[in-house]
């Protein structure tokens, strides 16, 4: 039986997206799915503020080829000045002359700035709200059925975390999801006034609920935000966004415990990127690598990336990966 389309790809995170845009232009016939009802995946901004990943390093060299093929504009982590300290018992020293994501870039606008430019160019190849519940490999082609839907590929790309093909029946071994277990926090202000108190924005607690906090204000300066990342688990207990303002003011003053608007995303609860063996978070940096569970399905994800998995700059690489094996399958 004839396949429905060439070359399914599910998932439209920055693997699956950047995929898409790859192959469509090379005359592929390419559907995109997404379970989620935005493209994205795991990188998400709201009103600007990133609530996923944040950073690019200036050796990234393929995303930052991809923001200037896309015009978009970079700009560094503030860094200027010294980091706040908390130990387990409250005690807040603000005089270590050290910053921790110095020489960093951040997107003007927020990360969502690149996925969502990539998905405006796909049209009609990206289907939201579509979530694969099975593939199966038979017959010379990849089944993929979902809520109302079925259709066959000749090759299928999994552009998601190998835990999450797993619940499809795709035979994978278990790979941590990068961040999955993790969630983050984002308090707007009207100016980022801890820089004139000689503060870049950096704190680490060992108190919490948030462990580790940067400064996340726009370039254009005309607001000031922080974001933390929260402790294992903290996300998960009642009145957690409350905890969060009142530490933001233990650490650096009443008016961090006064901001104008927060955002919250606890990833462990999103289906669409954890399962129930992301909630306790990877302690150290997993070891990633590539996945061919057959010459018909495909990874393509930052947790199949060798060199930087788990990284923006891993999605792309397996992307790179994934194109090439796709070339060579059906040349």
């Amino acid at each position: 039986m004839k396949p429905d389309v060439e070359i399914a790809i599910v998932g439209a995170g920055l693997s699956g997206l950047a995929l898409a845009h790859m192959l469509k232009p090379e005359g592929r016939d390419v559907l995109l799915l997404e379970t989620r009802d935005r493209a994205g995946g795991r990188v998400l901004s709201q009103d600007g503020y990133d609530l996923g990943p944040s950073w690019i390093w200036p050796h990234n060299h393929r995303m930052l080829a991809l923001l200037n093929k896309l015009g978009l504009r970079v700009f560094p982590q503030h860094s200027d000045g010294r980091l706040v300290f908390e130990d387990a018992q409250g005690n807040v020293r603000r005089d270590l002359d050290l910053a921790t994501m110095g020489g960093a870039l951040r997107v003007a606008g927020g990360l969502a700035q690149i996925t969502d430019a990539l998905a405006q160019r796909l049209g009609d190849k990206l289907r939201l709200e579509h979530p694969v519940r099975r593939v199966i490999e038979e017959d010379g082609c990849v089944t993929l059925s979902g809520d109302g839907f079925s259709l066959r590929a000749d090759r299928v790309v999994l552009a998601l975390p190998p835990r999450l093909a797993a619940q499809m029946g795709v035979v994978v071994p278990d790979v941590p999801t990068w961040m999955a277990g993790h969630a983050k926090f984002v308090a707007v202000y009207n100016t980022p006034f801890w820089r004139g108190a000689g503060l870049n924005g950096d704190a680490i607690s060992h108190q919490g609920p948030l462990a580790e906090i940067h400064d996340a204000s726009p370039l254009d300066g005309t607001e000031g935000a922080l974001f933390g990342f929260a402790s294992p688990g903290a996300a998960r207990q009642s009145g957690f966004e409350a905890l969060a303002v009142t530490q933001l003011g233990r650490l650096f003053g009443p008016e961090a415990a006064d901001p104008r608007a927060v955002f919250f995303k606890d990833w462990s609860a999103d289906t669409a990127t954890a399962t129930s063996a992301d909630l306790k978070p990877a302690t150290s940096h997993p070891e990633y690598g590539a996945l061919t569970p057959s010459h018909r399905v495909i990874f393509a994800g930052t947790e199949t990336a060798p060199s930087h998995g788990g990284f923006l700059e891993g999605a792309l690489e397996a992307v790179d990966t994934a194109h090439r094996e796709l070339s060579r399958a059906m040349a």
